[in-house]
């Protein structure tokens, strides 16, 4: 496995050709330039295979053309856009680097270039922070590390995906039953239950306490009471919750429900998968061993 440890490229030789990309959704931007400032227009770049060959066949002829011996290829740290041609480009003789977007609009704000995200002098700039050395190495994970890393990613957009839905729930409730989000957090696997099988404070109290407690004690595990049932009982039969279009309400509180337990077995298919690679990586029963570890993994 390789190393993930990124690495500051801190200078740039006499016989480094320096390319910038400049990363966009349909096309980017691509630059090359000499140490001694020979260098060509920005031009475009497409997200194809055939865009590619041209752009690595047009490197290649300005390496040659300068007599150049090694090729710096940098772009600002981004999202999936840059991936396609990074997958590409790592498997040619190039050192591939990122820059920080925050140096980039430094280097703008000094020589006066334009702030205008779709510019297309931003190569020139991403060049600009390359030569003066504050760029860091490309780290691509490969095999077992990179499918760690693709459902751990997974995982961070399945959590805040369910935590969005969480929240509309606990909306839509305090409408309709104010009360209950101060007695039981609808988040809770208690809550939850509650929420999918007594809705309203209507049902709520037409259980009764006795069976409510029944109910509440079980699906807690024991951690929820009486006390906790006899809160819930009262405030169901007291609630200020509003009634007219309370049917509409209902109909979206229990789409998100099954939604929301649809992301939970997701989620768990996806902790389960994430073990099964890190069993294949050393040392991961340390990791494993902590309570909580998948947290932490980024």
């Amino acid at each position: 496995m390789k190393s993930n440890k990124t690495e500051k490229i801190k200078t740039i030789n006499e016989k480094t050709l320096i390319a910038a990309l400049d990363i966009g959704k349909k096309v980017h931007y691509g630059y090359f330039r000499t140490p001694k400032n020979k260098d060509i227009k920005p031009f475009p770049i497409y997200n194809t295979g055939q865009s590619f060959k041209k752009f690595w066949k047009k490197l290649c002829r300005f390496k040659e053309k300068y007599m150049l011996d090694e090729v710096v290829i940098g772009f600002e740290s981004t999202g999936p856009y840059a991936e396609p041609i990074s997958n590409y480009l790592r498997k040619k003789p190039v050192k591939l680097v990122q820059v920080n977007p925050m140096h980039t609009k430094r280097i703008k704000e000094l020589t006066g270039n334009s702030p205008n995200k779709t510019d297309k002098k931003d190569p020139r700039v991403i060049a600009d922070v390359i030569s003066l050395g504050h760029s860091l190495t490309v780290v691509m994970p490969e095999g077992t590390a990179a499918q760690l890393r693709r459902l751990t990613h997974a995982r961070e957009r399945a959590i805040d995906h369910r935590t969005a839905m969480t929240n509309q729930l606990q909306q839509l409730i305090f409408v309709i039953f104010p009360e209950l989000v101060s007695i039981i957090k609808p988040s809770t696997k208690t809550g939850m239950y509650l929420i999918k099988n007594f809705p309203d404070p209507e049902r709520i109290a037409s259980i009764g306490i006795e069976s409510l407690s029944d109910i509440i004690r079980q699906v807690s595990r024991g951690r929820f009471g009486i006390d906790r049932a006899e809160a819930l009982y009262n405030a169901a039969k007291e609630s200020v919750g509003i009634t007219e279009g309370k049917e509409g309400i209902l109909l979206e509180t229990n789409h998100l429900v099954s939604n929301i337990e649809t992301e939970n077995r997701y989620i768990k298919s996806l902790e389960e998968q994430m073990i099964v690679y890190l069993d294949q990586i050393p040392y991961s029963h340390s990791i494993l061993s902590v309570k909580g570890a998948l947290i932490f993994l980024k």
